[in-house]
């Protein structure tokens, strides 16, 4: 039943209920007598004058303009399409069924006619801003969006499974996953930059491939922030100082003044200077020797199950002012508990980032249980406290740690 079948109901029923209050009263006393033509052609009168009474009133005090769908001046006190009115009007009643149709629209949408539909509800109810924005959207429903315009559900499906994939840290199908999207549609600015990231973590650095999925995030938004981030360490690890310096000034003037980010990159851009010679500093004798630092790793007892012989251990040294790839890095295999390691420049990953040129740092180990050098969910972790590039003692590390 449409809302203005519901209306005509209504009058029916109003009218109805008035005649019969008049009329049943009337009816028992005409019994008590004999019947005859007159009083039936009375009985009759009745009603019909009670009909045409309840019809008048309401023409006087209800809305007769609504019986023509001819809208009035919005009052103050007219009720609003929220949920406020939403919460106040009687179940059945025509306000109710135009805020049930107006909700359905705005969730799951609808043709042009049932936005006309409630258009009409909106007149009747006196609300004539409401009304024209409905047949704002009857108009808009009746011209179809290019086809450009439309979503493919199949694009949408690849990102959303190459975004999951990514934050779940199993980057190399996040990469895959990136890779089919950007074939099937038009990457966005922030999906490109996903995708840099999700391929520079699969394979352990920034250059190469990923540096021209930046460049593809930032010819869209050239303020982008993550994209300038990776775009900055992936020159920093180029060696081309200067350029990086460029990047992250520009990243500087984009990030929030005195944020956590704005700090780091201050870090970075000092460091990014010293190392490009445009900040000079005297060297101790302690800094112009080789940087090494010497212990041993073992696992707690509770975790040593796990730890079947011959797995993949890895430790590394990373920075603890600058981030970014490790300043050294060891691969050993597990024969026995505790296992010695010495890490030095010589297993540095990057020219630029070695142990020489860092002060303070830490030491992590890592089982991996997939043989990778990335953290994965499973993978058994440890990590030392604060300790200088130069630690003369030996470090001690114990794997107490489930990666979640």
């Amino acid at each position: 039943m449409t809302v203005i079948n519901t209306f005509w109901f209504s009058i029916g029923l109003m009218t109805a209920l008035a005649a019969l209050a008049l009329v049943l009263p009337l009816s028992r006393k005409l019994r008590s007598t004999p019947p005859s033509w007159k009083r039936a052609g009375t009985f009759l009168a009745v009603a019909l004058t009670m009909s045409l009474a309840a019809l008048t009133l309401y023409r006087w005090w209800g809305q007769p303009g609504a019986l023509s769908g001819a809208p009035r001046a919005a009052s103050a006190n007219a009720p609003r399409n929220d949920a406020s009115s939403a919460g106040t009007v009687r179940v059945g009643s025509v306000e109710d069924a135009t805020v049930k149709l107006a909700q359905r629209l705005a969730t799951q949408g609808g043709s042009a006619a049932d936005w006309n539909l409630l258009a009409q509800s909106y007149d009747f109810l006196n609300r004539p801003v409401d009304a024209a924005e409905a047949r704002k959207h009857a108009q808009d429903t009746d011209t179809p969006a290019p086809p450009a315009d439309r979503p493919d559900p199949k694009f949408a499906a690849l990102v959303q499974k190459a975004e999951k994939l990514r934050v779940a840290r199993d980057y190399a199908k996040a990469a895959e996953a990136y890779r089919e999207a950007a074939a099937a549609g038009d990457l966005s600015a922030d999906e490109w930059a996903n995708y840099a990231d999700a391929s520079a973590s699969a394979d352990g650095k920034l250059l190469g491939a990923p540096v021209a999925l930046i460049d593809r995030a930032l010819k869209l938004e050239p303020e982008h922030p993550k994209a300038l981030w990776l775009k900055a360490s992936a020159l920093h690890d180029a060696g081309r100082f200067g350029d990086a310096i460029d990047v992250w000034q520009h990243l500087q003037r984009v990030l929030p003044e005195n944020s956590a980010d704005a700090k780091i990159v201050a870090q970075n851009i000092a460091e990014d200077r010293q190392l490009n010679g445009q900040v000079t500093s005297p060297i101790s004798a302690d800094q112009a020797k080789p940087a090494s630092i010497s212990g041993t790793v073992d696992i707690d007892p509770a975790l040593k199950a796990r730890a079947t012989r011959g797995a993949t251990l890895f430790v590394f040294a990373q920075s603890l002012d600058s981030p970014g790839p490790p300043l050294a890095v060891m691969r050993l295999s597990v024969e026995e508990w505790p296992v010695r390691f010495t890490l030095s420049d010589a297993q540095a990953m990057l020219p630029a980032r070695r142990l020489s040129n860092f002060q303070n740092v830490k030491i992590e180990a890592r089982i991996s249980s997939h043989g990778q050098p990335l953290a994965q969910s499973g993978d058994l972790q440890g990590t030392s406290a604060k300790l200088s590039a130069r630690e003369e003692k030996q470090v001690h590390i114990l794997i107490d740690k489930v990666i979640g």
